[in-house]
């Protein structure tokens, strides 16, 4: 676990490390602990916006004795450039996609705040809008509940959902992230108010669902308005 000073020693560290300006984007738990939303993260996700700038971090890391993980458990690492151990702590960098889905778009980039500068390292928080939405689009444990944090600290759900509609090159995207929203809704009891338009994504590609969709929610008549397709995921 991470907790917020863990945090900046591993940045002034990599700060001292680098020979040549680069901009970090986190993403994850790690920002919203800056943020001051959640006291400790259990890993680091920060994502690059070039192979260059990758060369440089990775550099850093590995002479602070880091080690890059070839093993990955799941589809949501497969498009991490690395995955850094050490001991028990974990950092996982991205090359401007997360997940075989969520992409760092420029509209994110501009929503993104300066941190703080490290030496020659420049660190950037997304938005509470997007992080929500990166942690959306995944079921690793902690993540409804950060989602849950995020939420009750208020966000703008017009800018959540434009970015999902945006980003819609794979339509599982739509499915996926409609599920968590009910999961989230299960966890928290707390309606999500873009759901219905995000139901109409669903519905618009309702062949193109995952297999997999909706298996871990129990009530689906809550969050199914639709007989036709609740039968159809029901038998």
């Amino acid at each position: 676990m991470f907790n917020k000073e863990e945090l900046k020693r591993l940045l002034v560290n990599v700060g001292l490390n680098i020979d040549k300006s680069i901009i970090i984007y986190m993403i994850g738990g790690c920002a919203l602990s800056f943020k001051g939303l959640k006291p400790a993260t259990k890993d680091i996700d920060i994502i690059v916006t070039s192979k260059p700038d990758f060369d440089v971090f990775n550099k850093a890391m590995l002479k602070l004795g880091f080690k890059s993980m070839s093993d990955r458990e799941s589809d949501f690492y497969a498009t991490a450039l690395a995955v850094y151990m050490k001991g028990e702590s974990r950092v996982d960098v991205f090359l401007k996609q997360v997940g075989k889905m969520l992409v760092l778009t420029d509209n994110m980039i501009k929503r993104a705040e300066k941190y703080k500068d490290y030496e020659k390292l420049s660190v950037y928080l997304v938005s509470n809008e997007d992080i929500f939405l990166f942690k959306a689009m995944t079921s690793r444990p902690g993540d409804i509940a950060d989602c849950d944090r995020i939420m009750r600290q208020g966000v703008d759900y017009d800018v959540i959902y434009k970015e999902v509609a945006g980003q819609s090159k794979d339509k599982k995207w739509f499915f996926w992230v409609y599920e968590n929203l009910c999961k989230l809704e299960d966890y928290n009891d707390i309606r999500v108010p873009i759901k219905n338009k995000l139901f109409a994504l669903v519905k618009k590609h309702w062949k193109e669902r995952p297999n997999d969709f909706m298996v871990e929610i129990k009530n689906l008549d809550k969050h199914i308005p639709n007989g036709k397709f609740l039968k159809e995921l029901s038998s």
